[in-house]
């Protein structure tokens, strides 16, 4: 008398020849898998790392456009006749406590009534700078 069992595993087939995965398989699959996760994650770490540069470069940027800005609106004192440097110490510019920022005007340089405005903007205890100059007349 046949079984259902008999017909569902005709004889002389093995468990071997059955269709699905070993856990040989299986596990290897996951290796692949947890490889693969393990790169996207560096890669993570590497463009939150650029992201943080880049957001600190973009705010030197911007402190030092601003600074030249306030310069242009208050306009370069007649009277000045010797280099003039005002230093933003870090800690002491809101919004940007990482940040220093050094103002140079040099009066009359390069050409009589022109003067040559310097913003540097240091980060993280002077390792990066950056610096944009311009002229203004009086």
């Amino acid at each position: 008398m046949k079984t259902n069992m008999d017909e569902r595993y005709p004889v002389g087939m093995c468990l071997r020849d059955q269709r699905g995965f070993s856990l040989l398989e299986v596990l290897m699959a996951l290796v692949v898998v947890f490889m693969a996760l393990l790169g996207f994650a560096g890669y993570s770490v590497v463009a939150h790392t650029g992201m943080s540069a880049s957001e600190k470069m973009t705010r030197a940027v911007t402190l030092a456009q601003e600074k030249i800005e306030d310069v242009r609106r208050g306009g370069v004192p007649i009277s000045l006749t010797d280099p003039w440097i005002n230093i933003d110490p870090y800690g002491s510019i809101a919004g940007a406590l990482h940040h220093q920022r050094t103002l140079t005007i040099q009066p009359h340089t390069p050409i009589a009534g022109l003067h040559t405005v310097t913003v540097e903007v240091r980060w993280d205890h002077d390792a990066h700078t950056t610096t944009l100059t311009t002229f203004l007349t009086k």
